[in-house]
């Protein structure tokens, strides 16, 4: 069993249950008013909390309710596409009329779905699901064709058809990515209110999304597959256009830690092995403790817009990759 990764094996096992699953077994009421069922939502969220603490396989075989707790997720994420505020630019958008930073309407595209053997090994096989669209605008983007294009439509009953048939192909999770998942949160609670199979749900996102959005989604969140991209907030806004970064993702996966499991992915830039790399490290060890599970990537390869910028306009050095590597084994126990 991983360390730090328990439940999640837990849920592998058929020894636990998808929190999605549960929720799906909480009976909700619907109130006239958005504020009003953020109260009855506050207190579902009491009463879940307990029930995930106690939960065993045997809840699978109760129905789930006409109108549960996932559902009253669904339809306040719903309403909150009126003035979204899924990602902490907050654009306020009416996104059933327009279309905000990361370009999206209310309705989610999706560019592909497939088993993916190239994750972290605790991970594979990973039913990926890549949204199109993101709250970020990375200059150097390695999936900037997902993320400029809206592809297929994301047909809820359709999709989670797929997923109960990866599942019965033997996927470990259904791995929510993109491009960025935030942003098709609605969406994504639609599909899991259609998913019949106990199995975990990987957020696998820049950790960028908004507390309003945190209070909604990290009930059906198993896996917290985060990227840490930056250190400081200079490099954040240099090259993906984010404000306040540090402030926002430390906060974030503070309360990630607190809501479900954690593996983090930090993407070794060239140049940035001392202002992001070690300082990134630093962060994680005081604060999430030297036993999470932490990826070092060192696959960057100057794509999209990356050339525009002379000091990422490069692969790493053998240098640069020791270095970083030396960084983190120092201070981090449960390196990918």
């Amino acid at each position: 069993m991983v360390r730090g990764l328990e439940r999640y094996t837990a849920i592998n096992l058929g020894e636990a249950v998808a929190k999605f699953q549960i929720l799906k077994r909480i009976p909700a009421e619907r109130a006239e008013g958005f504020e009003e069922n953020l109260k009855i939502h506050s207190r579902l969220k009491r009463e879940f909390k307990k029930l995930l603490a106690d939960s065993s396989p045997k809840i699978l075989k109760e129905e789930p309710a006409k109108y549960s707790f996932l559902h009253l997720k669904k339809d306040l994420l719903l309403e909150m596409l009126k003035e979204c505020v899924f990602c902490e630019r907050k654009c306020g958008v009416n996104r059933y009329e327009t279309k905000g930073f990361c370009k999206c309407s209310a309705k989610s595209y999706y560019s592909s779905e497939f088993l993916h053997l190239g994750e972290e090994p605790e991970l594979v096989p990973s039913h990926t699901i890549f949204f199109n669209r993101c709250t970020f605008a990375c200059v150097f983007c390695q999936n900037y064709d997902i993320v400029n294009s809206d592809d297929s439509i994301a047909d809820a009953k359709e999709l989670a058809m797929l997923i109960d048939i990866r599942y019965r192909q033997g996927s470990r999770n259904v791995n929510f990515v993109g491009g960025n998942p935030d942003q098709h949160a609605h969406t994504i609670a639609e599909i899991l209110l259609e998913v019949r199979s106990n199995i975990p749900v990987v957020w696998n996102s820049n950790m960028f999304h908004s507390e309003e959005l945190a209070e909604i989604i990290e009930d059906f969140v198993d896996i917290w597959l985060g990227d840490f991209k930056y250190g400081n907030d200079s490099c954040a806004l240099r090259y993906s256009k984010a404000p306040r970064y540090m402030e926002v993702v430390t906060r974030n996966f503070l309360r990630a830690k607190d809501n479900g499991e954690l593996l983090i992915r930090h993407l070794v830039m060239p140049n940035h092995v001392e202002c992001c790399t070690a300082k990134i490290v630093e962060w994680v060890a005081k604060n999430l403790g030297e036993w999470v599970r932490f990826n070092l990537m060192f696959q960057y390869r100057p794509v999209y817009k990356a050339y525009e910028y002379s000091e990422i306009a490069r692969r790493l050095t053998g240098e640069e990759m020791r270095r970083a590597y030396e960084i983190a084994s120092k201070r981090l126990k449960n390196l990918v």
